[in-house]
């Protein structure tokens, strides 16, 4: 019995990794509950329906939540795997898939788009308007930064290895790195980071303490890692400890 559900959770997986829509965090879209049918089902006390549940419950944690998912499908889909009675063919199963992950990845990109032009115009506008405060200096490549604390140590070069601590916000206030989070300063070759990051840290000594805003032009554009989002203004506290070699 415990084999067959096994066989039958990882058929489930195949099928939604078949079928894979945009994914959604738990907290962002949750699944609509349902009335009847596996809703109907109350909290497991045998061993073996217990692991079937947490065993499926791990599965879509570790696959995802999808919006466009019908689970109750899902499920009948692994019945009919287990009967050898499908609704579908093998090969009307590929074309429904294949034009399943199509449109999923139009709308992906779609949004994507969306974001990044609204990012970039959220990031020139701010820039704008933060270029013309008392004490923000713009470089020529677009880089504006402020000393907020002056040091006298050695100066940093744009190839220099560097200890330092900073942190990374995004233009809503998102804290999306922080070494001082982690308890330990980090260090940095700056031949190694983006752009903007190394003209700025290149213009400090030792002891400084700036603040720059970094253009998605001089940051990660739109290859930007999760959390950030393509073409966000990039904000960095960052605290010279010492320039390493």
């Amino acid at each position: 019995m415990l084999k067959k559900v096994i066989l039958l959770l990882f058929s489930a997986v195949l099928i939604v990794s078949c079928s894979r829509g945009i994914a959604v965090s738990a907290d962002e879209e949750a699944i609509p509950e349902t009335s009847g049918g596996v809703y109907s089902l109350g909290k497991p006390s045998e061993l073996e329906d217990s692991f079937s549940y947490v065993f499926g419950y791990m599965l879509a944690s570790s696959a995802g939540v999808y919006r466009d998912i019908d689970y109750q499908y899902v499920a009948r889909g692994v019945l009919d795997y287990s009967s050898g009675s499908p609704f579908f063919t093998a090969d009307e199963m590929s074309r429904i898939s294949s034009e399943y992950q199509r449109n999923a990845m139009a709308e992906a990109q779609k949004r994507f788009g969306a974001i990044s032009k609204e990012n970039l115009t959220a990031a020139e506008s701010f820039l704008k308007v933060n270029g013309q405060r008392n004490g923000v200096v713009t470089t020529d490549s677009g880089l504006q930064y402020e000393i907020l604390e002056s040091g006298s140590g050695e100066e940093a070069r744009a190839d220099s290895t560097v200890k330092i601590h900073y942190k990374l916000t995004l233009l809503d206030g998102t804290l999306a790195d922080s070494s001082y989070e982690r308890g330990e300063p980090s260090v940095f070759q700056l031949s190694d980071v983006i752009e903007g990051f190394r003209e700025g840290v290149a213009l400090m000594r030792e002891g400084d303490r700036y603040r720059f805003w970094v253009p998605p032009e001089l940051g990660y554009g739109l290859n930007a890692p999760s959390g950030i989002g393509p073409n966000a203004l990039l904000i960095f506290d960052v605290n010279l400890i010492s320039v390493v070699d």
